[in-house]
């Protein structure tokens, strides 16, 4: 029996990290535009856009007297 994956929050920040410093570097060296690095690290990425679509919006809800 296998054991499952696990999930090291401290190797996760130093791959975040490192993938930074490159980032920073590529920029530095005229590699690639800021504008086009974060296009591709943007939270939205990998959404495919013409097939996405919003299936509930929020709703605002009061929370209490809004007079206090």
């Amino acid at each position: 029996m296998s054991t499952p994956p696990t999930f090291d929050v401290e190797k996760r920040r130093e791959a975040k990290r490192r993938s930074r410093e490159q980032d920073a570097a590529r920029i530095q060296s005229g590699e690639i535009p800021a504008v086009d690095l974060n296009k591709r690290n943007g939270f939205f990425s990998l959404l495919d856009r013409a097939s996405a679509r919003v299936v509930a919006w929020r709703s605002r809800v009061k929370l209490g007297d809004s007079h206090r």
